[in-house]
């Protein structure tokens, strides 16, 4: 998927490692985009383990990424040269790999890949984790999208990634695993002659116990092996960190010391003419040996001859006395080359030709000193060291900056410590975002990418889900407008019918349930439409008087009005006629004979 360039930054003048994608790639704007995503995920890990990204970018559209150059080789080329690790070096490996993959998988990024080829071995012993997340960049595409492959290593890659094509922090657990076996016994747990043979054993077949191809492998490293490679993500440890937990206890039960394990030889070329040291003296003392002519007593030659060689013997064991304490005291040391202020590569330089050898300690910040060059040394310039020893440097990180990490979809308390671990003083705020969930991150004030000292104050914005819809009063609508109205915000709406004495409500909302104001989206909203009989039979009157016949048409909604008579007589005639409908309201008109009692 990539070629890997030994380059050198300029502008921090150190080498790096640069992967520059396959021409194949620049076409496809998803993976481009899924990239840039994974290069931000890793750079975030800033762990020990892992080899470290420390830029992005393109070049004629060709993706690259810039990482830490591991002086060293691969646990693959370890493997190759001594067939299986002791069962100390075998945990001390695993202990860096999970490390690595445990901070990987709190900040919910998961490897898909993890294999002997992707673990570097520095000519320091310390142990990195390389390639996180991109068989997921490969995969997603559209060169393998679609074409039913599944991104990994046969040898390593998990039973649910071959079925399913997908990955979480189980997989890597699993090939972990495998890789442990590995280490163990000398060799993977399945082997055929194709990769569908390989792969169909990952997910038919358990993985055989380690005691089945060696001796000596502890009961309990047997079945913790056992565990992370169950063919059931839900058997195995829930992650690296959890797998991690598991190995350090057995190891500390087992007593296992940690061991450094060190990279392959190089074995370079012998080379006759090459360049050899030479060991620098400083005013050693030299015996002169010349002839010495002694007087010649005849008489006493035997007890001149004694005294001669006692004094010869005192001389030579003087010179001997002179140089060894010469030796141990100032003749062994000599003084430190300065090396503050200089780039890790002239140091490096100047060393050499001085006869001397480099440590590093911890990288420090500085606001005066450039990042990269010589802060400080131990010893000190012209201080005293031994002919040949080591001096220890510190080189500057520079100016102490942070630069804003990629926060954008993390849970709230994951975005705030991620800040929060970059020395930033952060402020909450919520907002509303139609995409991002409630809770999650959608962005920080300064953006992305900004570079801040510590102590910078950031905002995060959470989520609070999409903005709310404001809804009105609707009582007084017809159905058919308050639907409309409804439909129109996203909602969804629901009638009721409800009896009204008032002839102009019916047809009309009369209640509504939320009332007016905020509602969220996709809210059902009910409405009361006003119902009821509009109309009322006229009932027969005549023969009955004019009060009982005034009681019972106002009982029913209608009014009266006496068109012929007066007072309380009988009523002879009414108009409309008996058995009408009319509306609620309507004037009835009667005819009264006589005034009555």
């Amino acid at each position: 998927m990539a070629t890997v360039y030994d380059a050198v930054d300029e502008r921090l003048e150190r080498t790096v490692a640069i992967k520059v994608m396959h021409p194949s790639y620049a076409a496809d704007p998803l993976f481009i985009d899924r990239f840039i995503r994974e290069a931000k995920s890793t750079a975030r890990l800033n762990h020990p383990n892992v080899v470290a990204v420390f830029d992005q970018g393109s070049h004629d559209d060709l993706a690259f990424l810039v990482m830490e150059q591991v002086a060293g080789h691969t646990l693959r080329d370890l493997l190759a040269e001594r067939g299986r690790l002791s069962i100390a070096e075998s945990v001390s490996v695993l202990e860096a790999v999970l490390d690595a993959l445990a901070a990987a998988h709190r900040n919910g990024l998961v490897h898909r890949d993890v294999k002997p080829e992707n673990v570097l071995i520095g000519t320091d012993g310390v142990v990195k984790v390389a390639d996180f997340g991109l068989a997921r960049v490969v995969e997603s595409s559209k060169h393998t999208a679609t074409g039913g492959v599944v991104m990994g290593t046969v040898a390593y890659v998990s039973p649910e990634q071959i079925i399913t094509g997908k990955a979480d922090p189980r997989s890597d657990v699993y090939s972990a695993g495998i890789m442990f076996f590995e280490m163990l016994t000398g060799a993977v747990p399945f082997g055929g002659d194709s990769a569908v043979n390989i792969a169909f054993q990952h997910v038919n077949n358990h993985v055989p116990a380690t005691s089945e191809r060696v001796v000596g492998v502890p009961p309990a490293l047997d079945e913790l092996v056992h565990r992370a490679t169950r063919r059931e993500p839900g058997a195995r440890p829930s992650d690296a960190g959890a797998f991690l937990h598991e190995l350090r206890m057995i190891s500390n039960e087992l007593g296992l010391p940690h061991v450094s394990v060190s990279a392959p030889p190089q074995r370079p070329q012998a080379d006759p003419d090459a360049t050899r040291m030479v060991p620098r003296t400083y005013g050693s003392p030299t015996a002169i040996h010349q002839p010495v002519e002694l007087p010649h007593d005849e008489r006493e030659p035997s007890r001149r001859r004694a005294g001669l060689i006692a004094l010869g013997v005192l001389l030579v064991l003087g010179l001997l006395a002179a140089s060894l304490g010469w030796w141990l005291g100032a003749g062994r040391f000599t003084e430190a080359p300065s090396l503050v202020t200089l780039s890790q590569q002239q140091a490096e330089v100047k060393a050499k030709q001085t006869g001397f050898t480099l440590k590093y300690g911890t990288p420090q910040f500085s606001a005066t000193a450039k990042a990269g060059t010589v802060l400080g040394q131990d010893p000190a310039p012209n201080g005293r060291i031994l002919s040949g020893g080591s001096i220890t440097l510190i080189l500057s990180k520079g100016p102490e900056v942070y630069e804003v990490p990629d926060v954008e979809g993390l849970e709230e308390e994951q975005a705030k410590k991620s800040l929060t671990d970059l020395k930033f003083v952060v402020t909450v705020k919520p907002a509303f975002d139609d995409s991002i969930s409630q809770g999650s991150a959608i962005r920080t004030d300064p953006p992305t990418g900004r570079k801040l000292p510590p102590g910078s104050a950031v905002t995060l914005l959470i989520s609070n889900g999409t903005a709310p819809i404001q809804l009105p009063d609707l009582r007084g609508q017809t159905k058919d407008e308050a639907e409309k109205a409804v439909r129109e915000l996203g909602l969804v709406p629901e009638f009721v019918e409800q009896d009204v004495d008032d002839d102009q409500f019916r047809g009309r909302v009369v209640a509504q349930e939320p009332g007016p104001g905020n509602i969220g989206s996709g809210a059902t909203v009910r409405m009361a439409i006003g119902a009821g009989d509009a109309q009322v039979e006229v009932p027969e009157l005549n023969g009955k008087r004019f009060g009982e016949a005034r009681d019972e048409l106002e009982n029913l909604g209608l009014k009266i009005r006496r068109a012929i008579g007066r007072g309380n007589g009988r009523v002879f005639i009414q108009f409309p006629a008996p058995g009408t409908r009319v509306d609620k309201g309507t004037t009835i008109n009667v005819g009264v004979a006589g005034s009555g009692e």
